[in-house]
């Protein structure tokens, strides 16, 4: 029985020491050995095999740390035996302690780029947004005193002032997505009416869908609760319609759904026409590629899932949002 023991010590890569009650080492089995480097523990003192670091910190039981010899960490834990002697358990985490430093700095690391990055982002959108604000008012300007469709000038003024927009949502999008890889803690726990941000939406969209000779559609389910930031969500929605409004074509319509699931309120928008085909390939617009990151990093900031489907020919955009009962079931259980 005891060569059966010692067979299975010999076989635990934690060391192992067995004392008498006058604490002398009676077993000591290879992990142990190694790690003190001493061939030789049985039958001596336990005060002279580890030390007196050790041997004054131990207790009637207990556990700890400690460092035998320089870049080794062993955390030792300290328990009496019935038959009036102790165990003794020694573990080396100097790797594991060494990984989570090198884990750490590595983290500060990137959380140093990552905020470098938002500063710069942030600084080179507020210089280009000033000059761009100033194109895009003076091209209005410009348009309202030609004097009309036949005017030579009318179609560059128009061309200037639509790509100039364009420009202030693409600084729009990159500066916010910046922000929201800066942010480390996840947005308020408000309760937010989905169905009443994306009806705001809808109504914020109606005059250029009408321009665009475009069917706007809207069908809300409910329960229609989230969790979040009210702000972020109502920019997702606004980011999802504008998409589809860019690449639908005259006549063509564009159906908004909000629908209740276990656990989860889903958004629905559909992509038709002629930006469908090119708004997931390397051909999409620059402004609409930022668009989709801003609406997948505001999903995914919400504990969501952003997704495209194709139902009966045509691409969706699908938001999937935990419903608000959920979420803060969700952050209470943690």
């Amino acid at each position: 029985m005891e060569g059966t023991l010692a067979a299975v010590m010999g076989l635990v890569r934690t060391g192992l020491l067995v004392l008498d009650p006058d604490r002398r080492v009676t077993v000591a089995n290879a992990a142990a050995r190694e790690l003190l480097g001493c061939d030789d523990c049985v039958g001596r003192p336990f005060a002279e095999v580890v030390g007196p670091t050790l041997a004054n910190a131990v207790r009637d039981a207990g556990s700890g740390r400690w460092s035998p010899r320089h870049g080794v960490i062993v955390e030792w834990t300290w328990q009496p035996l019935p038959d009036g002697g102790y165990g003794c358990a020694l573990r080396d985490v100097s790797r594991r302690l060494a990984e989570r430093a090198r884990l750490r700095r590595q983290n500060r690391a990137l959380a140093e780029l990552v905020a470098m990055k938002a500063e710069f982002v942030a600084a080179v959108s507020h210089e280009l947004r000033t000059p761009v604000t100033s194109i895009a008012a003076l091209a209005e300007l410009l348009r309202d005193a030609t004097t009309g469709p036949e005017d030579p000038m009318a179609g560059p003024l128009e061309a200037i002032d639509r790509n100039s927009r364009r420009l202030l949502i693409l600084i729009e999008n990159v500066t916010e997505l910046a922000r929201i890889e800066g942010e480390t803690a996840p947005p308020p726990p408000a309760v937010v009416d989905l169905g009443q941000l994306v009806r705001e939406a809808v109504q914020g969209w109606a005059a250029t869908a009408s321009d665009a000779e475009v069917k706007l559609s809207l069908a809300v389910g409910e329960p229609a609760d989230v969790t979040g930031d009210p702000e972020r969500l109502r920019r997702l929605c606004d980011a999802m319609l504008g998409l589809a409004l860019a690449a639908a074509g005259p006549g063509e319509p564009v159906d908004v759904a909000v629908r209740p699931g276990p656990g989860e309120r889903v958004l629905t928008v559909p992509i038709r026409g002629r930006g469908a085909d090119r708004l997931f390939t390397g051909v999409a617009e620059r402004h609409d590629s930022t668009a989709l990151m801003l609406c997948r990093a505001i999903v995914a900031r919400h504990r969501g899932r952003f997704t495209t489907r194709t139902v009966a020919g045509a691409t969706e955009l699908v938001a999937v949002l935990p419903s608000a009962s959920a979420d803060l079931a969700g952050v209470a259980a943690t």
